[in-house]
């Protein structure tokens, strides 16, 4: 018998230490994260159930509409996959059914509460009434942060794209040129570049201080600042970047504030290592930027980066988690000065056994203010 794939004994290994007899998946970022493909409907119709299960040693279900049950034992890494019928069937009761096939009828199951359907649990624990559910939504968050190695070859490719189109768009970007034409510009060299899907967020001038900036009309004039942020999707997984650059040459506030920007940054950075308690990094930027006179937007330095954008570790002083080897993250020292302009820089770090690799910032550098429009 082949060896069951990485992802299902890490699961295993928690749900097991967590008293969990089975575990249970409702989530498109969960259930992809599980099976290794996402299934198409699961996101477009919310009257579709995708869910997986894995229970004991050996028992792996996936739950999939019958129009999708194809493409399914095509791609899916579970062996076993069960369709059921939107119209007559009740996908509750077959995952009931699948459930006690695995003896977990009566015992204690970890399930997605926070997302699974309400009508759903009804009719499972009407199914199942000596079941005991609890939630299990850490147990994810704490498996999905520490990354295989297929996840980290996936992160590096579509970072290492991103950082390099975000390089050759700022490159070529002129006054009188669109917010608009810009993420053209992104969304074509990314697709180009084997992205599946994107978003690209672009703020010139007073709009550089609003911290989600969707693209518009605005022409992009002299001594505007830009910010560029590129979150790129490739087989499910997910880049963040994030560049600002000025329309001609930086004024002397703009180069003070970015100074103090990545001071605060490189500080970070020399802590990125395993052990290093999360809250640490939060509050070490925090002092940083607030002995300098800045306030910090944001209530959080970064993020954790995977088949989300946004996955633990989230880095603030909320966290009780200590950074460990193949956590792969983000860090994005962000201020914004409302009506005025706005600061923003975001690269992505893999933890290593002895420090961290950045993952991006190698290929368009953000360490000074770029100077764009010549």
């Amino acid at each position: 018998m082949a060896a069951e794939h990485e992802v299902f004994t890490k699961l295993r290994r928690a749900a097991g230490a967590a008293g969990f007899d089975a575990l249970v998946a409702f989530s498109p970022d969960n259930v992809t994260y599980t099976a290794g493909f996402q299934v198409p409907s699961q996101l477009s119709n919310r009257f579709r159930r995708t869910i997986s299960v894995l229970a004991g040693d050996s028992k792996a279900v996936q739950v999939v509409v019958n129009v999708e049950e194809n493409l399914a034992r095509q791609r899916s890494r579970f062996s076993d996959i069960r369709p059921y019928n939107q119209f007559t069937e009740d996908p509750a009761d077959l995952l009931a059914d699948i459930l006690t096939e695995a003896g977990a009828a009566e015992g204690c199951i970890g399930i997605e509460l926070d997302y699974m359907p309400a009508q759903d649990f009804i009719r499972l624990r009407e199914r199942l009434p000596k079941a005991r559910f609890e939630h299990c939504r850490d147990l994810y968050f704490t498996t999905r942060m520490v990354k295989t190695a297929e996840e980290i070859a996936i992160l590096r490719r579509v970072g290492e794209l991103t950082d390099r189109i975000a390089g050759e768009v700022l490159a070529e970007i002129r006054p009188g040129m669109t917010e608009k034409a810009v993420s053209q510009m992104v969304a074509s060299r990314m697709v180009e570049g084997g992205c599946d899907g994107l978003k690209c967020q672009v703020g010139s001038g007073i709009r550089s201080g609003i911290v989600n900036c969707s693209p518009t009309a605005k022409l992009i004039e002299v001594d505007d600042v830009l910010r560029l942020e590129i979150l790129g999707d490739m087989g499910g997984y997910r880049s963040n970047v994030t560049r600002t650059a000025v329309v001609g040459k930086p004024t002397d506030e703009q180069r003070r504030i970015w100074e103090v920007m990545i001071g605060a940054r490189d500080l970070c950075k020399a802590m990125l290592r395993p052990g290093t308690p999360v809250p640490d990094l939060y509050r070490a930027y925090v002092d940083y930027l607030r002995t300098r006179n800045i306030e910090p937007t944001l209530k959080f330095l970064g993020h954790g980066i995977g088949q989300t954008i946004h996955e633990e570790p989230y880095i603030t002083d909320t966290r009780q988690i200590l950074l460990q080897p193949n956590v792969t993250m983000t860090m994005e020292p962000l201020y914004m000065i409302p009506g005025r302009m706005g600061f923003h820089v975001e690269d992505m770090y893999l933890i290593t056994e002895t420090g961290f690799e950045p993952i991006t910032g190698l290929l368009s550098p953000n360490d000074r203010l770029i100077e764009i429009g010549a």
